[in-house]
């Protein structure tokens, strides 16, 4: 059921409920004697009809029906039971911090195993065509404050570590494809196949003409025929922030695993911010994340969360 439909056919029978309501109310209170002006009669109904407008709004919204009866039932270990716990708590303990306190240092060994870890992020054609710059001197940290329009948390925080994506990942095909050979990972038969869907799904081609071309003629096919074909992406910028913002998600959420505080900051001068740490142009840069220690006037104060959405009005469930 197309729910926008749903809501506003029954807004409009609500709403043609009111009018015929109202004009029956606005006679009897025209033929009263101790009726009021024909101004003060208008501008009650108007205000009865915003209070009825919004009343019936919020009562169609709740008769779409959001989830299911039933969720279908999950099955798990007590240790899985554990792990999926421990994961909730670091997912409800993160929040961006506004402030950091610049006097206490993040070890830099900390901070690589947290990006070793990282490295595990999964990513399209295991081509991991993303990099992550870790700013940490002072004067580089400065250059990046102000590329970031003078925000203070790159300035601040010890670390801020900025997470770029390829914007031309089918060079790095050969050599994904030579680790997975030596790893054992692709089958030694899978190699052409692999290059030929890698190259044909992302070479864009002079100014993304050769993927605007393939994104016409796959649609086209596919709607005459019925028969799906991989989705060509028109634009690399879009592809390559996909690509960074899984690694860029799962180092948040291993840094508030290992007890520090992030700001996830997606404000800044792109051209900047890739002149202070040397990013070539085929980089483009979705965030930067400040690591650290939130300062000490903000210890003691309870985190106000920021508030979500219910599950009911983002999570569908087979269908929109």
């Amino acid at each position: 059921m197309n729910v926008s439909r749903c809501r506003w056919q029954g807004v409009i029978k609500s709403l043609r409920s009111y009018w015929k309501w109202n004009a029956g109310a606005a006679l009897s209170a025209t033929n009263s004697q101790n009726s009021t002006s024909p101004y003060e009669t208008w501008g009650s109904g108007i205000s009865r009809f915003f209070t009825f407008l919004r009343s019936s709004i919020a009562a169609t919204a709740q008769e779409v029906p959001r989830e299911p009866d039933r969720i279908p039932p999950t099955y798990y270990s007590k240790a899985s039971r554990k792990s999926l716990d421990a994961f909730i708590r670091v997912v409800e303990r993160r929040h961006s911090s506004k402030r950091f306190d610049s006097s206490r240092p993040v070890d830099h060994t900390l901070i690589a195993r947290l990006l070793e870890a990282t490295t595990r992020a999964p990513t399209a054609f295991n081509l991991q065509p993303w990099v992550a710059i870790v700013v940490h001197e002072t004067s580089q940290r400065g250059a990046l404050s102000h590329a970031a329009l003078d925000q203070p948390q790159p300035r601040e925080a010890p670390v801020t570590v900025v997470f770029a994506g390829d914007m031309e990942p089918e060079w790095r095909a050969p050599a994904a494809l030579e680790l997975g050979l030596n790893s054992g990972y692709y089958h030694p038969l899978y190699g052409a196949a692999y290059l030929r869907l890698v190259y044909y799904h992302l070479h864009g081609g002079p100014f993304g003409s050769m993927a605007k071309a393939k994104a016409c003629i796959s649609s086209w096919y596919s709607n005459a025929t019925g028969t799906p074909l991989l989705s060509v992406p028109t634009t690399m910028q879009g592809y390559a922030w996909k690509q960074a913002m899984i690694p860029a998600t799962t180092f948040i959420y291993a840094a508030t695993a290992a007890g520090l505080d992030t700001a996830i900051l997606e404000g800044f001068d792109e051209a900047k911010v890739r002149e202070v740490v040397g990013l070539p142009e085929r980089y483009t840069v979705p965030v930067i994340i400040s690591v650290g220690y939130k300062k000490a006037d903000e210890q003691g104060k309870p985190p106000v969360r920021s508030p979500r959405f219910s599950t009911g009005s983002l999570v569908r469930w087979n269908r929109f």
